[in-house]
């Protein structure tokens, strides 16, 4: 299934997040529970809608920002990224997961979820579509 019409993505909160072994590789010192500062950005289709404000040293952000895609034409999945705000670009890696399109409920009913992000912590987001699925 592909959807065509407006998405509407608030990021809410995450949880768990940590840096990753590559993140730590000049810091011996550094846990693996370090806070970070982090941010999120957010794509449909690898189209970019948005990037969150950095949340300085946490591993549990509140973000509470919205970001909206009036022009989504057969898309596929909606995908978060989450960066660790560096010095020296580029920023570090820390999680990242894709939501498929036809997981998500369309019209009035927000999709209010937790999801898994990879390799480790959970991002709080709410999606909101209207439009149509479509055949692909």
């Amino acid at each position: 299934m592909l959807f065509t019409g407006t998405l509407r993505v608030r990021i809410v909160e995450a949880r768990q997040l940590r840096p990753t072994e590559w993140s730590r590789r000049f810091s011996q010192n550094e846990a693996a529970t370090a806070a970070i500062d982090s941010y999120v950005n957010v794509d449909w289709d690898e189209y970019p809608m948005g990037k969150t404000q950095i949340r300085p040293k946490t591993n549990e952000p509140k973000f509470n920002e919205e970001f909206i895609a009036n022009d989504v034409h057969q898309g596929k999945a909606i995908g978060f990224s989450v960066f660790h705000s560096c010095v020296m670009p580029p920023d570090d890696f820390v999680a990242n997961t894709r939501i498929p399109f036809e997981d998500l409920k369309i019209g009035s009913a927000k999709n209010d979820i937790w999801v898994d992000l990879e390799p480790h912590g959970q991002l709080h987001v709410i999606v909101e579509m209207h439009g149509n699925n479509v055949e692909g």
